[in-house]
């Protein structure tokens, strides 16, 4: 089916490839992990141009810190996740995360949780 879009057969061979590739990737991921990329995707899409720049910047800068200061901040983003999206910045701001977290930290989490779905606590 993508082989006979346009659009798709405009790319360079090189990027085909790689969104078959990634393509395959998801259907081979379980259902639920796949269903939360689609619909962060879904949420990146929704993002202005600029909202979706400080979401990717954030991602690049996550990338640069300390291993053990991204392990922390993968636990809080999980943490986080089981938060409903209209009490996280609130919670984000609360004491707990401002004594563990740095401002720039929490910009970063602020940033990634905008597109990350909820997930009800189980």
């Amino acid at each position: 089916m993508l082989r006979n879009d346009p659009s798709f057969n405009r790319l360079p061979p090189a990027q085909q490839q790689r969104l078959v590739q990634q393509l395959n990737r998801v259907n081979q991921m379980p259902e639920a992990q796949r269903e939360r990329r689609l619909a962060r995707n879904e949420n990146l899409e929704r993002l202005s141009p600029q909202e979706r720049g400080q979401v990717q910047d954030s991602a690049r800068r996550w990338k640069t810190l300390p291993a053990d200061r991204q392990a922390m901040m993968g636990s809080a983003f999980r943490d986080l996740s089981a938060v409903p999206p209209d009490q996280r910045e609130m919670v984000l701001n609360s004491a707990r995360y401002q004594n563990a977290f740095s401002p720039e930290e929490r910009g970063i989490l602020s940033n990634m949780l905008r597109v990350e779905p909820y997930e009800a606590p189980r």
